[in-house]
């Protein structure tokens, strides 16, 4: 299996480094047969959970063995096909360090590399002694000392919200928190929209947008299938990424000057008239704002900021605006993601160039949501009154109305809160899968956590997190869980999938839709989860849309869901049920509402000359893939690149070690010496330098890019205006030494 990995797993990885001519020769790419290859195998339908792009797959099992799996074909996301990461998601099913059992620390002292003397005890024991030690906390200093840590999800949510506290704390301000804050205020008046038609787009145009470079399963089927008909793309980005590579041309643009770029195209495309005037008069208002207001923003102007020649610029969007369907794709940690001080800015811009040329909601371009119509948790399992809870949040998200609104949170700001004490003491948190390195300047994050009376980690591998746990709840594996899975990522009508168990559970662990009720009822908030189950909460959801699970499990293919012809949508989640380019939501809460020209927050200084960049290797999924070998064979550690000239200049050669080093940390890495980076640039990537001993096969292996990433607070997010609360991960400079 693992030779066989690393043949699909290098082509992936490497995809877009030679040329786009060989990837049909990749056996990855055709769809996978649905017919056992033996009497006695068995076919287990179920979803992939090595990312949140949900593709579905099939298990091969023999004897209660899973022997590899391979893409569900009748899936619109998979449509046959696994990331390299999706195949190499059986070891995360067998891997000897996965946490198989509650266990309870008997060591006070935490720290890097301090043993934490782990006792194994019973599942009750585990969720007594979490019980006991949030009420004591809650008793003695009030609910709001207690914070909940994971992804949104309902159960938990819930369980926040019955205890009284208002400290849910997410990632998203590290991701795409900018995006989400944009799209609302822009288009949907909710979430942002993960579809997108890139296939049938005749121009695409990255504003460091790498989907292929991280091997995302659909965003590269779909880029080479744009690719092979014929699409003309265009990629800025410091950087010669992957989707670069494969690019008709590449710009090598100065890191966090891409708003000034946007800005000067629309400014052509307004000036020129080239928009599509009817989808503009039609489907969005605030465009005589935009005209005025884009004015000064010209080509020449954005020259001397991005070091773009102004006729380059010009070309590009006439181009963009004349070869349509065109789409501006985005993802998650782009330029416009949570990466500069001017992010936000940037995904506003973006809404426009795409809303210029009509690709909002239209085949070519962004899809907004075709999903089934489910119940909110709210409305299916009505909740007796929650307690009041305190406005303050330790992450300062109530200051931010925006990104408030999503139920999100801002763990970029916890950290800087829980060490400040301000606005109040946080004593106590549950944490679910969110790992230490994944924190902006993990050392300090490192000081937070240990500053806690108590912790409680729900994990599936023993990471960083789990070292500073005072109690352990180890979750099943995904291979191992059951859930319902409606499809998102470029899903182009409603569609269900199935996620359960392939094998039986192989150890001592539960699934998170168990743990949470538990804890509820050991706290003695069960009332606030009468009658509510994973399996209850899939069967309402279900009966919303006609089906019930048990339709859905026995489903030939795991799916529900038949295709529908793509209707346009008419109206839009905004205020004025249009597109608003010049945004009122904005607007009202005191932002710019159109995206006035703002620089990065750090330049280089005659200490720290280089910029810093951060990207994502394919074979990772943050930090949590890093302990499967089947990956780590394809891409052992990480390195830093660095341009020829300057490691000549430097007395840098290629793979020697070198220190690199920003006002916040350094870092021992590897260099690697290309001429696919900016001179002024050094380039990370991220993933790596763990230090958790129990995670063996990732124990010490590289550096983690986090170190060099200050932390910020929140007075300044407020000075700078970021709706998004966007954490800066890339708008640092650092230098560079042997």
């Amino acid at each position: 299996i693992a030779t066989k990995l690393t043949a699909f797993g290098t082509a992936v990885a490497l995809s877009g480094i030679s040329s786009i001519s060989a990837l049909p020769e990749i056996p990855l790419i055709e769809p996978a047969s649905a017919a056992p290859q033996a009497d006695e195998e068995k076919l287990v339908h179920t979803v992939c959970g090595m990312c949140s792009g949900g593709c579905a797959e099939i298990a091969h099992v023999k004897d209660d063995v899973l022997l590899y799996l391979t893409g569900n074909p009748d899936d619109q996301i998979a449509r046959g096909r696994l990331c390299v990461k999706g195949y190499a998601g059986m070891q995360s099913l067998s891997d000897p360090d996965r946490l198989k059992y509650p266990m309870k620390r008997t060591n006070p002292e935490k720290g890097i590399d301090v043993d934490p003397k782990w006792v194994r005890i019973t599942w009750d024991e585990a969720l007594d002694l979490t019980a006991t030690k949030f009420n004591e906390i809650k008793e003695k200093y009030g609910p709001q000392a207690i914070a909940l840590i994971m992804r949104p999800q309902d159960f938990a949510k819930r369980l926040a919200a019955a205890i009284g506290t208002p400290n849910y704390i997410t990632h998203h301000p590290t991701c795409y928190s900018t995006h989400e804050v944009v799209w609302r205020a822009t288009v949907t008046g909710s979430g942002r929209p993960w579809a997108y038609d890139i296939e049938n787009a005749r121009y695409i145009l990255s504003f460091g947008w790498d989907g292929p470079g991280k091997a995302k399963n659909m965003q590269a089927q779909h880029f080479i299938n744009a690719k092979t008909n014929g699409a003309r793309i265009i990629v800025l980005d410091p950087r010669l990424s992957t989707t670069a590579s494969l690019a008709d041309e590449w710009i090598p643009i100065k890191p966090g000057t891409d708003l000034a770029f946007a800005l000067a195209m629309i400014n052509v495309i307004v000036n020129e008239e080239l928009y599509d005037k009817e989808f503009v008069s039609t489907y969005c208002t605030g465009f005589d704002q935009l005209k005025s207001f884009i004015q000064e923003y010209t080509p020449e102007w954005a020259e001397k900021i991005t070091e773009v020649p102004a006729s380059t610029n010009r070309r590009i969007a006439r181009e963009f605006a004349a070869t349509r369907p065109a789409i501006v794709p985005t993802h998650k940690r782009d330029a416009a993601g949570p990466n500069y001080a001017n992010s936000w800015r940037l995904a506003h811009a973006i809404v426009i160039l795409n809303a210029l040329v009509g690709s909002i909601d239209r085949r070519g371009g962004y899809i907004l949501p075709r999903k089934p119509a489910f119940p909110s948790f709210e409305v299916a399992f009505p909740a007796p009154a929650y307690p009041p809870k305190m406005k303050e949040r330790i992450d300062g998200m109530e200051k931010f109305p925006l990104l408030q609104a999503t139920g999100k949170g801002s763990f970029a700001t916890f950290v800087e809160g829980v060490l400040s004490g301000k606005p109040y003491e946080l004593k106590a948190a549950l944490v679910r899968k969110h790992n230490l390195l994944a924190f902006p300047n993990p050392e300090r994050a490192l000081e937070a956590f240990k500053k806690l009376e108590f912790l409680a980690v729900i994990d599936v591998l023993p990471f960083e997190m789990i070292q500073l746990a005072d109690v352990i709840l180890p979750e099943h594996c995904y291979l191992e869980a059951t859930s319902v899975v409606p499809r998102e990522y470029f899903a182009l009508y409603p569609q269900i999938a199935i996620q359960q168990p392939v094998v039986k559970p192989l150890y001592d662990t539960k699934g998170f839709g168990a743990i949470i009720p538990e804890l509820a009822k050991k706290m003695g908030l069960g009332n606030y989860f009468e009658g509510v189950s994973s399996t209850a909460w899939f069967e309402k959801q279900l009966a919303a849309v006609g089906y019930s699970l048990d339709q859905l499990k026995k489903s030939p293919n795991g799916l529900l869901g038949d295709p529908k012809p793509f209707v346009p949508k008419e109206s839009f989640g905004t205020p004025s049920k249009k597109i608003e380019l010049y945004s009122t939501v904005l607007e009202q809460n005191g932002y710019d509402p159109l995206p006035a020209w703002k620089p990065k927050r750090e330049q280089p200084s005659t200490e720290y000359p280089y910029y810093y960049i951060i990207y994502r290797p394919p074979q990772n999924i943050q930090t949590t893939t890093q302990n499967n070998p089947l990956l780590t064979e394809i891409w052992e550690e990480n390195r830093a690149l660095i341009n020829t000239m300057t490691a000549k200049k430097l007395g840098i050669r290629d793979g020697e070690y070198i220190s690199v080093e920003s006002r916040a940390g350094k870092i021992r890495v590897k260099a690697k010496v290309t001429e696919g980076i900016r001179p002024d640039c050094i380039a990370v990537d991220h993933g790596f330098g763990h230090w958790s001993k129990e995670a063996k096969d990732a124990y010490r292996i590289g550096s983690c890019d986090g170190d060099l990433i200050p932390t910020v607070t929140v007075d300044e997010l407020l000075a700078l205006k970021d709706p998004g609360m966007g954490a800066m991960m890339e708008d640092v400079c650092v230098k560079v030494y042997k």
